[in-house]
């Protein structure tokens, strides 16, 4: 008889592999927090981490751009999945607004993204770390 191979995956493997099995996150009960190692963007960017599993390598949180913001053409050791909450984010001169989605990898730079009149947006982090480099970035050069 040929052994079956489940498709859905053991949970006791999930749960080893996510830290815990089911994680919740109410935005009214985090505070925003200054930047300063997260992202490695600073100057009035802050952020609200819903769940951070680095051995995982995830990270999902709300970033709060402030009006006149240019995040800078950057690379980070992850890709991410961002979707706008308010306002507007400008990605290589397309406008992005509330509900509209990107995707970009991580060790490829890309940027930079614009935000006329501030921004918030949803991000989920997947791979080695959410820091930012870019030209005199804390986490080092692209």
């Amino acid at each position: 008889m040929i052994p079956l191979i489940p498709l859905i995956p053991d949970p006791t493997t999930r749960k080893a592999a996510m830290g815990k099995a089911f994680h919740t996150a109410h935005r009214w009960e985090l505070d925003w927090e200054d930047d300063v190692d997260v992202l490695s963007l600073r100057d009035g960017v802050q952020v609200k981490v819903f769940y951070s599993d680095p051995e995982a390598g995830v990270a999902d949180m709300l970033i709060k751009f402030p009006a006149g913001y240019v995040e800078p053409e950057h690379a980070h050791h992850s890709s991410h999945s961002i979707v706008v909450l308010e306002g507007v984010q400008i990605v290589k001169g397309v406008h992005l607004h509330p509900g509209d989605y990107v995707w970009a990898s991580g060790p490829e730079p890309h940027g930079p993204y614009e935000y006329p009149e501030g921004c918030v947006v949803f991000a989920s982090f997947r791979g080695l770390s959410s820091q930012h480099r870019y030209a005199g970035s804390p986490a080092g050069e692209i």
